[in-house]
């Protein structure tokens, strides 16, 4: 695979059959996902387990503190590009090895801190002014983490591709949104009904069951691959009408 960009195949499919595809392809590569997840997420969730975990009356650890946001921004958003790297290549037939994907990860986790910061600060800014404006920068946005991943982030400016993708497209993209977190959330309600039974007293039981988050939430990354993909080919095509017209 190219070291700079990554190839970005032909992709049709579209509405729920683009999500169902994205639901099989996470749970057929589960296991390779996992792993790729939990070489980055063991270290990190333990330690901040470890050091930050305070018991609670709930059942469970529920991810979502500012804690929690900071540890991934700074160290666990190079799972996405590994994932993204992995799933790429298994769709066009080349080779996917972990250690591909892991070390292509690593390679775009600076600009990941980077983009995923701008990601948050202009949603932010957005709401501060108005609320209307944050959600529509969180949908013009919403494939920066593919846009920085998949692209050669050198030459190109992510948000400017990004909000090319997302031009007439806003509502699209909210359904596909609403469509994957609804996806993620039958599975973390799984995951949820699985540890159940233990009691939140643990920074042991904890940090599993953020590690865990943290594969399940790849799901998302697959969602918004996707999109992304189905996007780029309905570009592409239209692009290439008027010469077919000419012709």
């Amino acid at each position: 695979m190219n070291h700079l960009q990554l190839p970005v195949p032909d992709y049709r499919r579209k509405g729920f059959s683009l999500l169902k595809h994205a639901v099989a392809l996470f749970l057929k590569n589960a296991l390779p996902i996992l792993f790729i997840a939990a070489i980055m997420a063991v270290p990190v969730e333990i330690i901040k387990n470890y050091y930050f975990f305070e018991p609670s009356d709930s059942e469970i650890f529920l991810p979502g503190s500012r804690m929690d946001s900071l540890v991934y921004l700074l160290f666990l958003s190079a799972i996405t590009p590994m994932v993204i790297h992995f799933i790429l290549g298994r769709m066009s037939g080349e080779s996917a090895g972990i250690q591909a994907s892991l070390l292509w990860g690593l390679r775009k986790w600076p600009r990941m801190i980077v983009y995923s910061f701008l990601n948050g600060a202009v949603i932010a800014a957005g709401i501060v002014m108005f609320v209307v404006p944050g959600l529509l920068f969180a949908v013009w946005l919403m494939l920066l983490p593919v846009v920085v991943s998949v692209m050669d982030t050198s030459r190109i400016n992510p948000l400017t591709v990004c909000r090319e993708l997302a031009r007439r497209r806003y509502f699209k993209f909210v359904l596909y949104a609403l469509g994957g977190y609804a996806a993620f959330a039958v599975l973390f309600a799984i995951l949820i009904a699985l540890f159940s039974f233990l009691a939140n007293e643990s920074w042991i039981t904890a940090a599993l069951f953020d590690i865990c988050f943290d594969w399940l939430i790849q799901l998302i990354a697959i969602v918004l691959l996707l999109v992304f993909l189905q996007v780029k080919t309905e570009m592409k095509e239209q692009s290439l009408e008027p010469m077919d017209q000419a012709e």
